[in-house]
């Protein structure tokens, strides 16, 4: 099955988000590799080559060229709702993530305050303080967790080494108002039914987020026997959130 290309450029869009509004995408890591720490296996950028907490720092753009690129992204196009990290992987992997974060805060609250940030992160550094405090300059830090128990993390998201699922949710509860978005999948490995939804209602009510955001897969994966979850389900898993973890949950 096809998937889709990686990003070319630094900023790209705007894009329409059925979550965000009308945003610019920036991505940080290289664009000629997916850099992450996850494959999982609904990824519609297909399967990570290079999966580590630890790139090689070869590729990625400067400080300077993202905030140049930023700034160019902003006068052109100033009416966008969102300026949102995302891209080819995981963005909290570039090597100067947290300088990066705070001088694109600076430069938006200079010339385009109105615009709000986000971040889609997959959470595996959210154990690192450092980051955590980098998370801070965003409005609107979305973080992942398909998963309640490490058996169905291990294999849908098949973290590198160095991530567990302990760790991962550790890291998360240090996070406030921190944003969760769950990709929930059917078929050969659902977490959308049974025990492993059971599992991640559970991890949910652990981290009181401020905010659950549940989607499936819209766009081509690498694996046929992952199947979309129906939207009717996916509103009716977010109104089981709303009502019994009293979680502010919306389904996309």
């Amino acid at each position: 099955m096809p998937i889709l290309s990686l990003e070319t450029e630094i900023v790209y869009g705007p894009l329409f988000s059925r979550r965000l509004g009308r945003s610019l995408g920036v991505n940080i890591l290289p664009t000629t590799r997916k850099v992450c720490s996850f494959d999982c296996v609904y990824c519609h950028y297909g399967p990570t080559h290079e999966k580590t907490l630890t790139p090689c720092t070869t590729g990625f753009p400067a400080l300077e060229q993202i905030i140049s690129a930023v700034e160019q992204g902003l006068r052109r196009y100033p009416y966008v709702d969102y300026l949102t990290f995302s891209g080819n992987g995981e963005p909290t992997l570039h090597p100067q993530f947290t300088t990066v974060a705070a001088e694109v805060r600076h430069l938006r609250d200079r010339i385009s305050p109105r615009v709000r940030l986000a971040i889609f992160s997959n959470s595996t550094t959210a154990m690192r303080p450092a980051v955590r405090d980098a998370l801070s300059a965003f409005d609107a830090p979305i973080m992942k967790l398909d998963a309640g128990d490490c058996a169905t993390f291990s294999m849908i998201n098949r973290p590198c080494v160095g991530v567990t699922w302990d760790g991962l949710i550790a890291g998360l509860r240090e996070l406030p108002k921190v944003i969760i978005q769950s990709v929930l999948i059917g078929g050969r490995l659902a977490n959308s039914r049974d025990a492993p939804y059971q599992a991640w209602l559970e991890a949910l009510a652990s981290l009181r987020p401020a905010h659950v955001q549940v989607y499936s897969t819209d766009y081509p994966v690498p694996d046929e026997s992952i199947h979309r979850v129906p939207r009717a389900l996916l509103r009716e898993i977010a109104q089981e959130v709303t009502q019994r973890l009293g979680v502010p949950a919306t389904a996309y």
